[in-house]
């Protein structure tokens, strides 16, 4: 059987080759508490690195804080009243 566009989407829908790079949610929470825990040592090792490390390092991090867009889906419905109230404060306060 040759090898046509449908097929290969198919084959490459099925085949596991290779690491997932997707962390769940338990996963990112973690790595934000132990971020947020140690805040002011981790900023100190962030100032001590040159801007060349600083920014690999940043940007390597900030993937397991920040979901991409294409994930971020929820119903509003799933929101309660007070997650609400301090998403707006957090975004009014700059947090």
């Amino acid at each position: 059987m040759p090898l046509t566009k449908e097929t290969a989407a198919a084959a490459g829908r099925k085949s596991k080759r290779g690491k997932s790079k997707k962390i769940s949610l338990t996963q990112r929470e973690f790595l934000f508490n132990i971020l947020k825990q140690n805040q002011a040592k981790f900023q100190y090792m962030l100032d001590e690195l040159p801007p060349r490390d600083f920014v690999a390092t940043y940007m390597k991090l900030i993937l397991y804080i920040v979901a991409f867009r294409h994930l971020q889906q929820f119903g509003v419905s799933e929101v309660s009243r007070d997650d609400v109230k301090e998403i707006v404060k957090d975004i009014t306060n700059g947090d």
